[in-house]
């Protein structure tokens, strides 16, 4: 296979070796310069795939570069990372995104990391390139077939007799026009008797003026079968027949089907890659929450708490970013479930103000929460996806104001056929938004101006993330804004009331989960920190564990002993949970209930967790609870 072309752009010598260090591979074939001008003329000169931009450079910066790459089209195609040492705030990420980059790189430099993005970059651009090679052979095929002269001949359709046909007949079947004539057109055909043409003389469907379409193939040349499409009319009591050459047309299908297969194959890197970023972030995210869970069992005076309770209010808002993006994702793709289960309003509505209300404290402005007395104890209705609709609006809410109020009103706005119209409103007295920007704030990440995004961050992806979450379950988002005088975010939903009462789930310590008696557990977990958590948690439940780092050392444990349960990790060196399990169902002929740690929230790795023969999965990052409760599930349930 060719080497893939990396240009590396730095203007310090140091960062191009140490790049040029990590990057060191036989399948790469590297261009480095430090001059901005210089690296134009390379990407010119030579087909490159994939550029490493440092972002502040003298003269033309990163962010400039990109931009003129994008702006031409021999080189818009160059998948750009920014390699960066700058802060991470999202003013820099959407502005580099913006100008033609996919992704970031942070100085100092993971080499595991740059190797891994790479990776999934040159399998990109390698899968682009495929598709635009197909797409050029698929327009050539379609001005051949465009182009084809065609047969016209005249038929008695009593008899299907020719009467005349013209000289193209010879270009596409290779027989002269004068030996047809008054010779029956159905001998030309390869089976005459399932004929389309045949099926139109027999029924006579044919009506004045009207065009039958239909196709058959003929013998052509050296009698090889040839498809044409047959264009039928019937007129002054003749068929007039049009035939053309579509085998040029078949060939296109069948490269619209090859086509379709790479076309899925570039879904899959992208499913690959979008796994691969799930699995990277929320390792070490499980990590640090996990972390935080046991720093919240120990004695801590008020500043180590304060400092626990942002350093798990930082991680929750990583993670809900991540799923943004999955989310998306998943909605792009058509796989994401509405599930309506019992829900009770003002809870949720009250656990949302309650969990922002620090944040309203610490910008001195009141939160308001307002429930309609005509609304049902309980309705029917997604009240995770509303959760998140709503956490999203007064979320932004609060942002987006100095002083004054954030509301949240939950209205009854009557019944239709027996189900209940009831709004949901989202009521600020923040900046507002002006009329020509207001069309911008559902966008992809897109916030109300730059002016916006530069003062208050964010990813801009909690609007659209709300918009087609409101959309999917029937709803439409809607806004009313006036500069300096705020904003109200609203939608309405017909739900049904339901009988039963919600729960909501009360809180509870590791510690304070009960114990399992006499229990063993085998896990595979190679990463040091989540290996640390799990025992942990384990062993303060008093089950027996053993810890292992890969598939093959817990094959190696099931050897020697006997467990309650097995824990395995999807990704692992070695053997992965997968391929594991496979061989613990299928060659051991074990059936101990197995559980899947997965750090991708993909139902293609949910999928394949299941068919490999695992019980349960369990997604990474996770609360102890959580973990307790499926090792209770499956360790009792299934015995």
């Amino acid at each position: 296979m060719d080497k893939t072309k990396i240009l590396l752009l730095d203007d310090r010598e140091e960062n191009l070796l140490a790049l040029k260090a990590i990057l060191n591979r036989d399948d790469i074939a590297i261009y480095e310069t430090t001059s901005a001008n210089e690296a134009l003329r390379i990407v010119w000169d030579n087909e490159i795939a994939v550029a490493l931009v440092d972002v502040q450079m003298p003269g033309m910066d990163g962010f400039e570069f990109a931009e003129t790459l994008a702006s031409n089209p021999k080189t818009r195609e160059i998948l750009i990372v920014f390699v960066t040492a700058i802060s991470k705030e999202t003013t820099y990420a959407v502005r580099g995104l913006k100008s033609g980059a996919i992704d970031y790189l942070y100085k100092p430099l993971d080499p595991y990391i740059t190797n891994a993005k790479v990776d999934a970059l040159i399998r990109l651009s390698r899968s682009q390139r495929e598709i635009r090679e197909k797409n050029r052979l698929l327009e050539n095929y379609a001005t051949i077939v465009t182009n084809s002269p065609d047969i016209i001949a005249t038929v008695d359709p009593e008899t299907a007799r020719i009467l005349s046909i013209n000289p193209s007949v010879h270009t596409i079947l290779g027989l002269p026009p004068q030996s047809l004539v008054d010779t029956s057109m159905l001998d030309l055909l390869v089976d005459p008797l399932n004929s389309g043409l045949k099926e139109v003389l027999i029924s006579r469907s044919y009506m004045e003026g009207q065009t039958i379409v239909t196709e058959d193939q003929f013998y052509g040349r050296l009698r090889e079968p040839l498809w044409l499409e047959l264009r039928i009319m019937f007129k002054n009591r003749l068929l007039f027949i049009n035939l053309h050459n579509i085998e040029k047309r078949k060939a296109h299908e069948r490269e619209l089907v090859e086509a379709q297969a790479v076309a899925e194959k570039a879904r899959k890197v992208k499913e690959s890659f979008l796994a691969n970023m799930s699995h990277e972030i929320r390792t070490p995210l499980n990590g640090i929450l996990g972390i935080a869970n046991l720093l919240d069992a120990t004695e801590l005076d008020s500043s180590q708490r304060n400092l626990l309770d942002m350093l798990t209010q930082s991680s929750g808002s990583l993670l809900n970013i991540l799923n943004d993006i999955l989310d998306i994702s998943k909605m792009e793709e058509g796989k994401f479930s509405i599930i309506p289960q019992p829900t009770d309003l003002r809870n949720v509505g009250k656990s949302i103000m309650d969990l922002l209300k620090f944040k309203g404290d610490e910008k001195g402005i009141s939160l308001g929460f307002y429930v309609d007395s005509k609304i049902p104890d309980c309705v029917m209705v997604d009240g995770m996806r509303l959760n998140q609709i709503l956490m999203n609006l007064v979320g932004n809410a609060i942002k987006f104001t100095h002083q004054g109020s954030v509301n949240l009103r939950i209205e009854h706005d009557g019944l239709v056929e027996n189900h209940h119209q009831i709004k949901f409103i989202v009521a600020d007295s923040g900046i507002g938004i002006s009329e020509k920007n207001i069309k911008n704030i559902f966008s992809e990440y897109g916030q109300a101006s730059e002016e916006t995004s530069h003062h208050y961050g964010g990813t801009g992806l909690g609007l659209t993330i709300s918009k087609n979450l409101v959309k999917l379950m029937k709803g439409d988002l809607k806004v009313k804004s006036e500069v300096d005088r705020g904003s109200e975010f609203y939608f309405t939903f017909l739900l049904e009331e339901d009988a039963k009462t919600s729960q909501k789930a009360a809180v509870i310590s590791f510690n304070d989960l009960p114990p399992f008696t006499d229990k063993k557990v085998l896990v595979a977990e190679d990463n040091p920190v989540n290996s640390l958590l799990i025992k942990k948690y384990l062993t303060t439940w008093k089950i027996a564990t053993t810890m292992v780092v890969n598939g093959q050392e817990a094959l190696d444990a099931l050897a020697k002993s006997e467990y309650d349960l097995i824990i395995l990790d999807s990704r692992m060196p070695v053997m992965d949970g997968f391929e594991t399990a496979r061989y613990i169902r299928n060659t051991l002929h074990l059936d101990v209930p197995i559980l899947s740690l997965s750090a991708t929230v993909l139902t293609e790795e949910v999928q394949e967790a299941l068919q490999s023969g695992m019980n349960d999965t369990l997604s990474k990052p996770f609360q102890p609870a959580k973990l307790h409760e499926k090792i209770e599930t499956l360790m009792y349930s299934l015995i």
